[in-house]
């Protein structure tokens, strides 16, 4: 017997109120208050992001042989790979605490529009740096 619901059906139930949501606030426009407007796409964008990554991780992950899986499972709890995280989280949060402190602020003085956008800028380099500083990490420890 086959269990309800799916695994997948509530990120894709999430993927479509976010597409739903961005073309809602798209098609409304001009009829929307600004506050509402930016609401709703970052909900869509928001939700979007999750789901669309938990479908693609459930994708990934029935490509993988058994062998596969165990071996990151292993490495997943590997100390030295543990230690990389927690270094690289670390420095990268160290070096853009203040850099995402000053955008936020910014956001919060002027408004939407451009700072908005800065912050969502701000945010990816944010996480890029991370994975710079797991890589540099790796070839120290």
């Amino acid at each position: 017997m086959k269990k309800f619901p799916p695994k997948n059906f509530f990120p894709g139930i999430g993927l479509g109120i976010a597409v739903g949501l961005g073309v809602a606030a798209v098609i409304l426009g001009d009829r929307l208050t600004a506050p509402i407007s930016g609401l709703c796409f970052g909900l869509a964008g928001a939700l979007g992001g999750l789901s669309g990554s938990r479908l693609l991780m459930a994708h990934f992950d029935r490509t993988w042989t058994p062998e596969e899986r165990k071996e990151i499972e292993r490495a997943e709890r590997d100390e030295r790979n543990v230690s990389i995280r927690e270094k690289a989280a670390y420095s990268s949060w160290y070096w853009t605490l203040y850099l995402l402190w000053a955008v936020f602020f910014l956001t919060l003085v002027l408004g939407s529009g451009f700072p908005t956008a800065l912050v969502a800028v701000v945010i990816t380099l944010h996480c890029v740096f991370y994975m710079v500083n797991v890589n540099r990490w790796t070839k120290k420890l």
